[in-house]
């Protein structure tokens, strides 16, 4: 088996099979340098971003700490926590079965279907997402009819701050939409300003959203 930790860096790998996986920071992955005939099985801990090469015959098995994920050939996000003992499966393109390691659930997930696994309770629970979170792999966050509860958890995991709405904001309003990445959130911010009506504050790790039309 080989294995790559990610650090502070995202990386990027090729398998031996095509399946193109990037992986978050502070990851772990093991995977062997060359596939058996009869599946292709890697092992995760931390987030992995996985567009896993086609072959019925020859089913993609990714592990981890909480949960399995079985597929043939699709395009998934697998995001584990060692420590709580959970797992969150986002599926774009295809199907995927997950599965809890204590038999939560064997659901078969289909597109924008998002899987969360709390293995500390045993539940698994399936819903619908309506954002890009798992374009984390990548140079831009992809909305889809999201609010402004959506957008800024997504920028809150992305930059690791803390995002505080105030009760003047219009939460019912949705938008879609490119947003490209920058390394300061101060330019993400200033590009949502030209789309939704928003002030911002920054005070050291937290950011302060509010209506422009407040007083």
């Amino acid at each position: 088996m080989l294995t790559v930790s990610t650090g502070d860096e995202i990386k990027q790998l090729t398998l031996s099979d095509g399946t193109k996986v990037w992986l978050n920071k502070h990851t772990c992955f093991r995977y062997p340098q060359l596939f058996a005939k009869e599946s292709r099985e890697v092992y995760l801990e931390g987030e992995g971003y996985f567009e896993v090469a086609k072959n019925p015959a020859q089913p993609f098995v990714v592990h981890s700490d909480a949960m399995r994920v079985k597929v043939l050939g699709t395009i998934f996000n697998l995001k584990t926590d060692k420590q709580n003992k959970s797992a969150v499966a986002t599926l774009l393109q295809g199907e995927i079965e997950v599965k809890g390691n204590h038999d939560e659930g064997g659901i078969v997930l289909t597109p924008k279907q998002q899987a969360e696994l709390d293995g500390i309770h045993h539940r698994l629970v399936v819903h619908q997402i309506t954002t890009g979170i798992e374009n984390w792999h990548n140079s831009s966050f992809v909305f889809q009819n999201a609010d402004i509860f959506t957008i800024s958890r997504t920028l809150e995991k992305c930059y690791g701050i803390n995002m505080v709405l105030s009760s003047d904001l219009n939460t019912k309003s949705t938008y879609s939409g490119v947003l490209i990445k920058s390394d300061r959130i101060e330019n993400v911010l200033k590009a949502i300003n030209h789309v939704i009506p928003v002030k911002y504050r920054i005070e050291g790790h937290t950011v302060y959203l509010s209506s422009q039309y407040a007083n």
